[in-house]
C-alpha cells in the first residue's frame, strides 16, 4: 500500500510539472533588450563601422510594444537614435517623451516587440543580471545580487529610487534591464559609482520598475510627469534626534496645501509615507514619485513631541474654484517650495578660472560670484538663456572670497533680491536652508537638498560665514542660498562632510561698498595673481615640499592668497609631507578667519595632533564641542586632547556628550580615558 501511495503521489506530481509552464531566465529576457545607438555632433555613431567604446552607446529595454525605454543621459544631445535588437537588425527609433528629474525617456519603434515581464517583488541579496551593451561591445549579462533596495540619496537624479546591485554595469550598460533568475524587470540600469578608470567598481543602480512604470505611464498618456506635492519641505534631522529615531523633519508648510490641511507642523517627523519607511527627505520625495498619478490621498505617519500619530495626505482639490485657483504642475526637477524654485532665475552658471562654476544676480547688471571660481582673470563667461555672453570683473578692496562681475543683457523678467531683507536678520535654526547652483552632471541650474543651520557667522572672525547642512556641490559656488521662503540669505561656497558654508549677504555689500576703495584694484589683482599661484603650486607634484625657487614655497604663496579652501587644502598637504608646522599655520589661518568652521577646526586639530601638540588642542577641541555637541569625531578629539594634553575635565564632558551621541563608543572612551597609553612624542 506503502508503495502505492509513493507511486500514485510521482504521478501527480510528474503530471502538474507537465501542465506548468516551464520558468524563463535571464537569457530569455535578451529578446527584450536592445542596444541604443544615439549619433552626437561631432561623433561617429556606434554599430557599424564605428570601434567598440569609440562611440556614444547606451541600451534600451521594451516595456510597451514598440516602446522602449532607455537613460536620458545616452540620448540627450542626440541627433538621430537607432537601435540594435538582439538579433542584430539595426531599426530608427524616435523620441517619444522624457523625464528629466528621473533620467529616464522613451523611444519608439516600428517593431511589435513583446515587452519584458515585470518582476512582482525584489528582496535584497535576490540573485539578478544585467543585461546591456557594456562598452559598445554588444549585448551581454553579468550577474549578482541586489545589494540594497530604495536607494534615494545616491545624488545622480532630482527624484531616485533605486535598486543597488553588484552586477557589474559599465560605460554602455546604462538604459539596459536588472533582471531575476526568470528574466523579470526589477529595474533599468541608470548609474554607476566609477573608478578612476571610469568602469564598474561593483555599486551600481537601477531605477526601479515601480519608479519605471510610474514614470512610463505618464511620459506615454500625458507627455509629462507630475508627482504629488504635499506642500511641505523636508530636511535632514540632527544628530540628537537620529539618537531616537532616523526620520526627516517638516520644515516648512505651505497654507492649504495637502500637508498643511492635514494638520502637520514644523518641527514633525515624517516616519512613513503610505508603506514605505523614509529615513530622509529624498526617501519621501521617492515614496511620493512611484505613487500612481491616480492618487487621491495616502497616509503618513509622523512623530511629534515623542507621539505617534497617522494623517491623511489628500491630494483632491476641495472645490473647482480652489482647483482653478491653486493648482499647478509640480516642475519635475525641483520638489521643492514654488518660491525656492523661483530663485533659480537668479542663479547663471559661469566659466572662468573654474571652468564650472555659478553667480547669483544682485542687480540689473551684477553678479557676485566666489574669487575662487575667476582666480586672476578679468572677464567670465556667463551662461544665459540666450546664449553665453562675457561679463567683466569689477575691482573691488573686498579681501574675501566674493568677485562682483558686469554685463550687459541678463534676462529682463527675472527677479532682484533686495540685500537688506537678510543681511540684518538673526539666523533661525528651525529655518530651512536651500542651495541654488549649476549641476555639473545635469548641465542645468538647480535646487539641492535643504538643510538647516549649523551655527550662524561668527563675531569674530576676520569674514564672515553662515554653516548649514544644506547640500553642495562642485560647480555650486558663487550660487545662492536661500530660505524656505525664496528670500536670498548668502552666497554659497563649498564645503564637506555635510557641512557646508555660504557668505551672508552683510559681505556682499561690503563687495559692493569696497568699490569705491582707492586700493580696489590692487587688490583684486593681487590676492588674483597670488590666487592662482597657490593654485599651482597645490595641484603640482611637488606640493608640499620645501625648498620651492626663491623661497616662496605653499606655505607663503597660500598664506597671501588668504583663500579659506586653498588654506585647508594646503594644511593637509603639509601634514602629509611631515611638516607640522606649516600646516598648523595653514589651519591656524583658517580657523582665524572662520571661527565657526567645523571642518577648519577638524582640519587644525587633526595638524595639531599629528604634531604631538596636545596642550594646544585643548582650546579648539572644546570650542568644537560647542559648535558640534552630537558629533562623535568632534568628541573624540576633546577626549584625546583632554587626555593627552592635562585638561581631564575637556575629557570628561566629551564623554558625557558621547554617552549621550553614541553610546558604544563611549565604552572605548571610557577605557581610554581610564587607561590611556603614554601620548605620542611631538615630532
Amino acid at each position: 500500500m506503502a508503495r502505492f501511495i509513493s507511486c500514485l503521489l510521482a504521478a501527480i506530481a510528474a503530471a502538474l510539472l507537465a501542465g506548468a509552464p516551464a520558468k524563463a531566465s535571464p537569457a530569455v529576457a535578451l529578446e527584450h533588450v536592445v542596444s541604443v545607438l544615439p549619433v552626437w555632433p561631432g561623433h561617429q555613431q556606434g554599430g557599424a563601422g564605428a570601434r567598440p567604446g569609440r562611440a556614444p552607446e547606451g541600451s534600451g529595454v521594451v516595456i510597451r510594444e514598440g516602446i522602449i525605454a532607455t537613460a536620458w543621459h545616452v540620448i540627450e544631445p542626440a541627433t538621430r537614435i537607432d537601435v540594435r535588437l538582439s538579433d542584430g537588425r539595426i531599426l530608427p527609433a524616435r523620441l517619444l517623451a522624457q523625464d528629466t528629474s528621473t533620467d529616464i525617456a522613451l523611444l519608439r519603434i516600428d517593431e511589435p516587440i513583446k515587452p519584458i515581464e515585470i518582476a512582482e517583488t525584489t528582496a535584497i541579496a535576490q540573485p539578478v543580471c544585467a543585461i546591456g551593451n557594456a562598452f559598445g561591445l554588444g549585448l551581454s549579462v553579468t550577474c549578482g545580487v541586489v545589494s540594497a533596495l530604495t536607494v534615494s540619496n545616491a545624488g545622480f537624479n532630482t527624484v531616485e529610487d533605486f535598486v543597488q546591485t553588484d552586477a557589474a554595469a559599465n560605460p554602455g550598460s546604462s538604459g539596459g534591464a536588472l533582471v531575476d533568475e526568470d528574466g523579470r524587470l526589477v529595474g533599468m540600469v541608470s548609474a554607476i559609482f566609477a573608478s578612476d578608470a571610469d568602469a564598474n567598481i561593483g555599486v551600481n543602480f537601477a531605477v526601479s520598475s515601480a519608479l519605471l512604470q510610474r514614470v512610463a505611464d505618464a511620459l506615454i498618456t500625458d507627455g509629462v510627469v507630475s508627482y504629488p506635492e504635499p506642500g511641505w519641505s523636508l530636511r535632514r534631522a540632527s544628530r540628537a534626534q537620529l539618537a531616537v529615531i532616523a526620520a526627516p523633519v517638516v520644515g516648512s508648510v505651505d497654507s492649504g496645501s495637502p500637508a498643511d490641511r492635514a494638520g502637520l507642523k514644523v518641527g514633525d517627523q515624517i516616519v512613513t509615507v503610505g508603506a514605505r519607511r523614509v529615513l530622509t527627505p529624498r526617501d519621501a520625495t521617492a515614496a511620493l514619485a512611484i505613487l500612481p498619478h491616480t492618487t487621491d490621498q495616502i497616509s503618513v505617519t509622523l512623530r511629534r513631541s515623542g507621539e505617534t500619530k497617522t494623517v491623511s495626505l489628500s491630494f483632491a482639490k476641495e472645490t473647482e474654484q480652489v482647483a482653478s485657483q491653486s493648482e499647478t504642475v509640480q516642475d519635475p526637477d525641483c520638489p521643492h517650495p514654488e518660491d525656492v524654485c523661483q530663485m533659480r532665475q537668479i542663479v547663471f552658471p559661469v566659466s572662468s578660472f573654474d571652468p564650472v562654476g555659478s553667480a547669483t544676480r544682485i542687480a540689473d547688471d551684477l553678479l557676485v560670484t566666489n574669487r575662487h571660481v575667476v582666480g586672476n582673470s578679468k572677464t567670465a563667461t556667463v551662461h544665459t538663456p540666450s546664449g553665453p555672453k562675457t561679463a567683466s570683473v569689477v575691482p573691488s578692496g573686498y579681501r574675501g572670497d566674493l568677485v562682483l562681475l558686469q554685463m550687459e543683457g541678463l534676462p529682463d523678467d527675472t527677479p532682484i533680491p533686495a540685500l537688506n531683507a537678510a543681511s540684518e536678520r538673526s539666523f533661525d535654526d528651525r529655518v530651512s536652508f536651500y542651495a541654488i547652483g549649476a549641476d555639473i552632471a545635469r548641465r542645468q541650474v538647480r535646487v539641492f537638498d535643504p538643510g538647516e543651520l549649523l551655527s550662524p557667522p561668527a563675531e569674530d572672525g576676520v569674514f564672515a560665514r553662515l554653516h548649514v547642512t544644506a547640500q553642495m556641490q562642485p560647480g555650486v559656488s558663487g550660487g545662492g542660498l536661500v530660505d524656505a521662503a525664496g528670500t536670498l540669505i548668502g552666497i554659497a561656497v563649498g564645503g564637506g562632510d555635510g557641512r557646508f558654508e555660504a557668505i551672508p549677504l552683510a559681505d556682499v555689500k561690503k563687495l559692493l561698498e569696497l568699490r569705491a576703495d582707492p586700493q580696489a584694484e590692487q587688490v583684486t589683482e593681487a590676492l588674483g595673481k597670488v590666487f592662482e599661484e597657490c593654485a599651482v603650486l597645490l595641484d603640482a607634484p611637488e606640493a608640499g615640499k620645501p625648498g620651492l625657487p626663491d623661497d616662496r614655497n605653499l606655505t607663503t604663496i597660500c598664506s597671501e592668497a588668504a583663500n579659506h579652501g586653498q588654506l585647508l587644502k594646503a594644511g593637509r598637504i603639509l601634514a602629509q609631507a611631515g611638516q607640522f608646522d606649516d600646516a598648523i599655520r595653514m589651519h591656524g589661518q583658517a580657523v582665524e578667519q572662520v571661527p565657526n568652521s567645523i571642518n577648519s577646526r577638524m582640519s587644525l586639530l587633526v595638524s595639531l595632533q599629528l604634531g604631538g601638540r596636545f596642550a594646544e588642542m585643548t582650546g579648539h577641541a572644546r570650542k568644537l564641542m560647542e559648535l558640534a555637541p552630537n558629533d562623535p569625531q568632534a568628541l573624540r578629539f576633546s577626549i584625546q586632547s583632554g587626555v593627552w594634553g592635562g585638561d581631564l575635565k575637556l575629557a570628561e564632558d566629551g564623554y558625557a556628550a558621547l554617552l549621550k551621541a553614541d553610546p558604544r563608543q563611549a565604552q572605548a572612551a571610557r577605557r581610554f580615558i581610564d587607561a590611556a597609553p603614554p601620548a605620542p612624542p611631538r615630532r
